[in-house]
Parts: structure tokens; C-alpha cells; sequence
């Protein structure tokens, strides 16, 4: 038999093989994770009957595995995709990551070494050295890293340029005798306590520790509808929101970014639900409102390696193009998840504030520009700007 001549039944398998790794993409983006991952099982098993699996049969996989928290399945993959692929960079990049969200801080480095090795100039590994090397207490090689995974980011998308030009000049002066025109943007669905308990904390923080802003709350109806009512009557503005049809869950962390467009605000941050406000943002933030810059940004941790955190980001109002032209201009870069929020950021949002934007940064500055933050309002070790506050903040 020539090489150009395959055996019967062979290129209708490899068709059908194709159009199953197809199905599984498109559940995906469907949101439809339970029948994606199923499918995706089914493309491995069935890739590797007719002897053609591929590096991406693995990865894939290996993606929704992770977004599952199935460790111990995704890193027997990922280990036997590396007998079979040795030489390739994602493999090794992958199981760093999940590695480090195993425990195993020690094999994340070392997995996230041998992908360099091998030429990968992939932020993400460097986003996984940095918290591996954090974790172990190498604390120079974690800002090493993080610088890296920063710069190399900051070259990925600042060369496709702004979206909109900025004003010229200093931006209009922060107004504190109409908080309504200063939102506070947070997005919200479902019931569960990490959530809920932190922001609720937050509506009684903020009057005092931010005067002069108002919560806006982006939210649907999965949220009990007594803890809306609870809401309401500290003042918080109530937004109602709907998940068109047949899009991702995950698109709900965009419904915050609807403040940045919004005609009757001037100012916005926007914060995550399960974090709790504190002294040290909001010296900073003062910082910002005396400047000159237009958008402000915090990075206060080793994880903190994106070039805009979604929750920890802020700017003047109308100045950006509204998140729809902003989804717009999104090519889903990298398969997406819920980091979509910051992907969009990464493409659209960054391009455009890049050098207009004040950067507080306790870790990395000075990194494309960052400072330190101001020397008052600091927190003890161990506690950063934007943490997830279960792990500080108990409910009495």
C-alpha cells in the first residue's frame, strides 16, 4: 500500500474523529461544560483507539479538569500526554498549574522550568512561577516571575494600540457631594455566602470608609430576593440583569463593567463581591483622585499578575468605549473561562489606558510603570487589597 492510500473505514474516522473534537468545542462555548467535558472524554479515548491523538485532545481535556478541580484525573492525563508529546512546552505548562493547585509548589516550579526550557514564551507559566515560587518562600525569583509574566503580557496586547483616543489633560475633579454620580460596581448571582456575607459587609463599610460613593450591585434573579430588599435599604443601587440565551455563565462577571459607560456616573471602581473594602484601597484611591491620571489599578499580591485585576480597577466614566463595543473587539484570545473578565481587560481595556493609568503595586513595582502604594494604611502580612475575605472576615 502506497502512502497516499489509508485503509478502509480510516478517513471516515478521522472525520468523525474531527467532528467530535468540534462538539466538544462548541459546548464549551455554549456553556454546556457537563457535555463538553463528556465529549471531550469521548475525543481522547476515542483518538487514542485509532492511534492519532493530538497535544490539544489533551489540553482541552485538561482545561475543563481543572475548572472542575478533578486533579488528580488532570494530572494523570497531563503526565501521560507528556510520554506521548515530550517535547511539548504546554504539556509541562499545564501540569505546573495544576501542580500548584494540587499543593505541589515544588513541581509546579520545575514543570514551569522544563516548558521554558523549551521555549515557551507563554505568560501563564511565569503567572505559575510566580505563585510556586511565592508559596515556597523564594520570594525574589516570585517577583522575578511576576515581572515576566507582566512584561509579557503588556507585549502581547499593547501592540494593538487604543480603542478610543483619551482626553487630553487632567480628568474632571472628583465631586463628593454627589455620591450617586461615584459607583462602586459589583456583579452578583446565586446565594452563596461568599459572596453574599462580604458585600452585604461592604454596604455597611462603605458609607463610612468611602463617603462620597455608592454601591451599585449588577445582579439577576438567582439572588434571594430578602438579602435585595436588605440591599436596597442601605442605599445600594439595585441593577437587574439576564444572561441572553446560550451564552457562557461565566459572561455574568461583565455585567459590573455596564458602569463604565453609564451617562449619570462619573467615576467607577469596580470591585469583586467576596472581597471586603479597606483603609489601605482607599488611600490609595485618594492617591488617584488627586492625580492626573484618568484609571487607577492595584496589584497587592504574588497572584496578581495581570495587567488589569477585574476587581481592583477603576477610571473616569464615558471615556471608555460601553462593554458591548468592548465584547466586540474581544477575540478570545485563549480558550475562554472564567477569566473572561480579565481576557477582555487584557485586550481591550489595557491598549487603551496603557500610560494613562495610576498603578498601585506592593509587589512588582516598579513594572510598566507601577508605584508602591502611599506609606499609610497598610494591612498586616499576609492580608492584601482585593483577597477573598472568608479568609478574614468572620460573620459574628
Amino acid at each position: 500500500m502506497s502512502q497516499t492510500q489509508e485503509q478502509p473505514g480510516t478517513e471516515a474516522a478521522t472525520a468523525a474523529l474531527a467532528a467530535l473534537r468540534q462538539a466538544a468545542r462548541d459546548s464549551y462555548l455554549r456553556g454546556d461544560f457537563d457535555t463538553a467535558i463528556t465529549t471531550q472524554r469521548d475525543v481522547l479515548a476515542e483518538a487514542i483507539r485509532l492511534d492519532a491523538p493530538i497535544p490539544d485532545d489533551y489540553l482541552f481535556l485538561g482545561l475543563m479538569l481543572y475548572g472542575l478541580k478533578q486533579l488528580g484525573e488532570g494530572i494523570a492525563m497531563l503526565r501521560e500526554c507528556i510520554a506521548r508529546f515530550p517535547d511539548n512546552a504546554s504539556a509541562y505548562e499545564n501540569l505546573g498549574v495544576f501542580l500548584l493547585e494540587a499543593g505541589d509548589a515544588g513541581g509546579a516550579a520545575e514543570q514551569s522550568m522544563r516548558a521554558i526550557e523549551l521555549g515557551t514564551d507563554s505568560p501563564n507559566v511565569f503567572d505559575c512561577m510566580c505563585d510556586a515560587y511565592a508559596q515556597l518562600g523564594r520570594l525574589d525569583e516570585a517577583v522575578a516571575a511576576g515581572r515576566k509574566a507582566l512584561e509579557a503580557k503588556d507585549r502581547k496586547f499593547a501592540v494593538r494600540g487604543p480603542l478610543v483616543e483619551l482626553p487630553a489633560g487632567k480628568p474632571p475633579e472628583f465631586n463628593w457631594q454627589n455620591p450617586r454620580e461615584n459607583v462602586i460596581a459589583y456583579c452578583l448571582w446565586g446565594d452563596s455566602p461568599r459572596y453574599l456575607v462580604p458585600l452585604a459587609e461592604n454596604t455597611r463599610i462603605a458609607p463610612h470608609l468611602f463617603p462620597g460613593w455608592t454601591i451599585r450591585v449588577y445582579h439577576d434573579n438567582t439572588v434571594p430576593q430578602p438579602y435585595l430588599l436588605e440591599l436596597a435599604g442601605r442605599g445600594v443601587q439595585l441593577q437587574p440583569m439576564m444572561l441572553l440565551p446560550n451564552v457562557p455563565v461565566h459572561r455574568k462577571l461583565l455585567w459590573r463593567f455596564e458602569v463604565i459607560a453609564d451617562p449619570t456616573v462619573r467615576r467607577f471602581l469596580i470591585r469583586d463581591a467576596d472581597s471586603l473594602l479597606c483603609v489601605k484601597e482607599r488611600v490609595a484611591i485618594d492617591a488617584w483622585l488627586q492625580s492626573r491620571y484618568w484609571f487607577h489599578a492595584m496589584r497587592d499580591w504574588y497572584t496578581h499578575t495581570d495587567l488589569l485585576l477585574a476587581g481592583m480597577w477603576g477610571g473616569v466614566a464615558n471615556v471608555l468605549p460601553a462593554p458591548a463595543r468592548l465584547i466586540q473587539s474581544y477575540t478570545a484570545w485563549r480558550v475562554e473561562n472564567n477569566h473572561v473578565d480579565q481576557d477582555v481587560l487584557s485586550e481591550t481595556v489595557w491598549p487603551t489606558i496603557r500610560g494613562r493609568c495610576l498603578i498601585h503595586d506592593s509587589v512588582f513595582a516598579p513594572c510598566l510603570g507601577s508605584v508602591p502604594f502611599p506609606p499609610f494604611g497598610g494591612s498586616p502580612p499576609g492580608v492584601h487589597v482585593g483577597q477573598n475575605a472568608f479568609l478574614q472576615f468572620k460573620p459574628g
